[in-house]
């Protein structure tokens, strides 16, 4: 498209929106304009994923001018050219449609309920579970002195430096040297 076509869009888009009588004109003018970039985006798209048919590209032409009518409706001038606005607009609508259609695809093809695992915990998982972290917990608050151990569970609980300091009162420092106390001596226990 060259610059001379993209101000003449630009053109019948004021018009139509000057004169209401024109508007039908100006949408059969402006749909002949990208009727030829539709098709080709349409055929492309219906390429780009080989179980679609011939059948599928029309629906992405139908998405193509349904995107193309959005565009001509929404266009504000203010934001740049028309024909960039309308390409993205077909553009997007039909990468939408694709992703649909093989969404849709997986979904009634390939889909087989009978693979999907449950992998959700049991009540007796999350029981044991909950046994092991307090046994944890436990034997880790046996090794630690106190404030390593309260600045041990604040790390673990995904407190920050600054957090655990101001909430313990001490220096951040401080939080470093007991973090690097705690985790010396849960290494040397565990490697025993």
């Amino acid at each position: 498209m060259t610059e001379n076509d993209k101000q003449k869009d630009e053109l019948l888009l004021a018009a139509a929106r000057r004169d209401e009588s024109c508007k039908d004109t100006v949408m059969s003018e402006l749909i002949t304009r990208y009727v030829g970039i539709i098709v080709i985006k349409a055929n492309k798209m219906a390429r780009s994923f080989s179980r679609l048919n011939r059948q599928d590209a029309e629906d992405f032409i139908s998405e193509g001018f349904l995107a193309l009518l959005n565009a001509i409706r929404t266009f504000d001038e203010s934001k740049g050219s028309f024909a960039a606005y309308a390409n993205a607009c077909i553009d997007n609508r039909m990468k939408n449609a694709l992703g649909k259609a093989r969404r849709t695809l997986f979904l009634s093809e390939e889909f087989d309920p009978a693979l999907i695992k449950d992998l959700s915990p049991g009540a007796e998982d999350v029981f044991i579970e909950k046994e092991n972290r307090e046994e944890i917990l436990s034997r880790t608050k046996k090794i630690l002195s106190e404030r390593e151990f309260k600045v041990f569970e604040m790390y673990l609980g995904s407190f920050s430096y600054r957090q655990i300091a101001a909430r313990l009162g001490v220096s951040v420092k401080s939080v470093d040297n007991s973090l690097s106390r705690a985790r010396a001596k849960l290494k040397s226990t565990h490697n025993r």
